[in-house]
Protein backbone atom coordinates (compact mmCIF):
# COMPACT_ATOMS: atom_id res chain seq x y z
CA UNK A 1 0.00 0.00 0.00
CA UNK A 2 3.07 2.10 0.45
CA UNK A 3 3.59 2.32 -3.15
CA UNK A 4 0.24 4.16 -3.48
CA UNK A 5 1.97 6.91 -1.22
CA UNK A 6 5.28 6.62 -3.03
CA UNK A 7 3.92 7.39 -6.28
CA UNK A 8 1.44 10.21 -5.45
CA UNK A 9 4.84 12.00 -4.62
CA UNK A 10 5.86 11.24 -7.84
CA UNK A 11 2.75 12.39 -9.77
CA UNK A 12 2.79 15.51 -7.80
CA UNK A 13 6.31 16.13 -8.35
CA UNK A 14 6.01 15.56 -12.20
CA UNK A 15 2.94 18.13 -12.03
CA UNK A 16 4.85 21.16 -10.46
CA UNK A 17 7.76 20.46 -13.51
CA UNK A 18 5.12 20.47 -15.48
CA UNK A 19 3.53 24.07 -14.72
CA UNK A 20 6.70 25.07 -14.49
CA UNK A 21 7.11 24.38 -17.84
CA UNK A 22 4.23 25.23 -19.11
CA UNK A 23 2.46 21.92 -19.82
CA UNK A 24 -0.67 22.55 -17.81
CA UNK A 25 -3.04 20.11 -19.43
CA UNK A 26 -0.21 17.39 -18.32
CA UNK A 27 0.58 19.22 -14.79
CA UNK A 28 -3.57 19.28 -13.95
CA UNK A 29 -3.69 15.25 -15.19
CA UNK A 30 -0.57 14.63 -13.29
CA UNK A 31 -2.07 16.44 -10.18
CA UNK A 32 -5.58 14.95 -10.30
CA UNK A 33 -3.45 10.82 -10.18
CA UNK A 34 -1.32 11.98 -7.34
CA UNK A 35 -4.82 13.06 -5.45
CA UNK A 36 -6.82 9.83 -6.66
CA UNK A 37 -3.73 7.96 -5.55
CA UNK A 38 -3.49 9.35 -2.41
CA UNK A 39 -6.96 8.93 -1.20
CA UNK A 40 -6.52 5.29 -2.07
CA UNK A 41 -3.11 4.59 -0.45
CA UNK A 42 -5.75 5.87 3.00
CA UNK A 43 -8.33 4.06 1.96
CA UNK A 44 -6.10 0.77 1.57
CA UNK A 45 -4.69 1.57 5.02
CA UNK A 46 -7.75 1.61 6.00
CA UNK A 47 -9.66 -1.06 4.54
CA UNK A 48 -6.87 -3.24 3.37
CA UNK A 49 -7.25 -2.48 -0.61
CA UNK A 50 -8.76 0.18 -2.28
CA UNK A 51 -12.00 0.74 -4.57
CA UNK A 52 -11.48 0.74 -8.55
CA UNK A 53 -13.67 4.25 -9.40
CA UNK A 54 -11.88 7.02 -10.67
CA UNK A 55 -13.96 9.64 -9.56
CA UNK A 56 -11.97 11.77 -6.62
CA UNK A 57 -15.73 13.20 -4.71
CA UNK A 58 -16.58 9.40 -4.65
CA UNK A 59 -13.18 8.51 -3.14
CA UNK A 60 -13.03 11.09 -0.53
CA UNK A 61 -16.83 10.10 0.88
CA UNK A 62 -15.56 6.65 0.92
CA UNK A 63 -12.41 8.07 3.18
CA UNK A 64 -15.02 10.04 5.05
CA UNK A 65 -16.91 6.98 5.57
CA UNK A 66 -13.98 4.45 6.18
CA UNK A 67 -12.84 6.79 9.40
CA UNK A 68 -15.65 7.96 10.34
CA UNK A 69 -15.23 11.63 9.96
CA UNK A 70 -16.79 14.43 9.58
CA UNK A 71 -13.94 16.58 8.93
CA UNK A 72 -13.62 15.06 5.65
CA UNK A 73 -16.88 15.10 4.74
CA UNK A 74 -16.92 18.84 5.82
CA UNK A 75 -13.83 19.60 3.78
CA UNK A 76 -15.20 17.70 0.87
CA UNK A 77 -18.43 20.08 0.97
CA UNK A 78 -16.58 23.08 1.43
CA UNK A 79 -13.90 22.75 -1.90
CA UNK A 80 -15.94 20.22 -3.98
CA UNK A 81 -15.91 22.78 -6.66
CA UNK A 82 -11.92 21.93 -6.70
CA UNK A 83 -12.61 17.93 -6.81
CA UNK A 84 -14.67 18.64 -9.42
CA UNK A 85 -12.25 20.69 -11.38
CA UNK A 86 -9.21 18.03 -10.56
CA UNK A 87 -11.60 14.98 -12.28
CA UNK A 88 -12.40 17.23 -15.03
CA UNK A 89 -8.62 17.40 -15.36
CA UNK A 90 -8.39 13.66 -15.24
CA UNK A 91 -11.08 13.26 -18.00
CA UNK A 92 -10.46 16.16 -20.23
CA UNK A 93 -6.83 16.21 -20.62
CA UNK A 94 -6.63 12.32 -21.61
CA UNK A 95 -9.53 12.45 -23.78
CA UNK A 96 -10.41 16.37 -24.92
CA UNK A 97 -8.47 18.89 -26.22
CA UNK A 98 -8.89 21.09 -23.35
CA UNK A 99 -6.23 23.48 -22.67
CA UNK A 100 -6.07 24.58 -19.12
CA UNK A 101 -4.36 28.01 -18.14
CA UNK A 102 -1.42 29.11 -15.66
CA UNK A 103 -4.00 30.65 -13.51
CA UNK A 104 -6.30 27.39 -13.25
CA UNK A 105 -3.57 25.17 -12.77
CA UNK A 106 -1.88 27.38 -9.94
CA UNK A 107 -5.11 27.71 -8.24
CA UNK A 108 -5.21 23.76 -8.87
CA UNK A 109 -1.84 23.66 -6.84
CA UNK A 110 -2.49 26.13 -4.28
CA UNK A 111 -5.51 23.85 -2.81
CA UNK A 112 -4.25 20.23 -3.42
CA UNK A 113 -1.29 21.87 -1.02
CA UNK A 114 -4.12 22.55 1.26
CA UNK A 115 -5.90 19.30 1.14
CA UNK A 116 -2.11 17.55 1.78
CA UNK A 117 -1.75 19.73 5.10
CA UNK A 118 -5.64 18.97 5.91
CA UNK A 119 -4.69 14.91 5.13
CA UNK A 120 -1.32 14.92 7.57
CA UNK A 121 -3.31 16.65 9.99
CA UNK A 122 -6.57 14.69 10.03
CA UNK A 123 -4.37 11.34 9.40
CA UNK A 124 -1.94 12.21 11.70
CA UNK A 125 0.79 11.21 9.05
CA UNK A 126 3.27 13.31 8.04
CA UNK A 127 3.13 12.71 3.89
CA UNK A 128 6.80 14.45 2.85
CA UNK A 129 5.54 15.88 -0.53
CA UNK A 130 8.15 19.08 0.14
CA UNK A 131 5.71 21.67 -0.04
Amino acid sequence: MLFLKEKSKKFYHNAIYLFEKGDYDLAAFNLEQSCQLLVKYFLAKKMGEWPKTHYLVQLIKMLSEAYESKEIHDYLKENELFFDDLSDAYFTSRYFPKEFSKNLIEKLIDNYKNFIKFLEERMNEPLDFGL
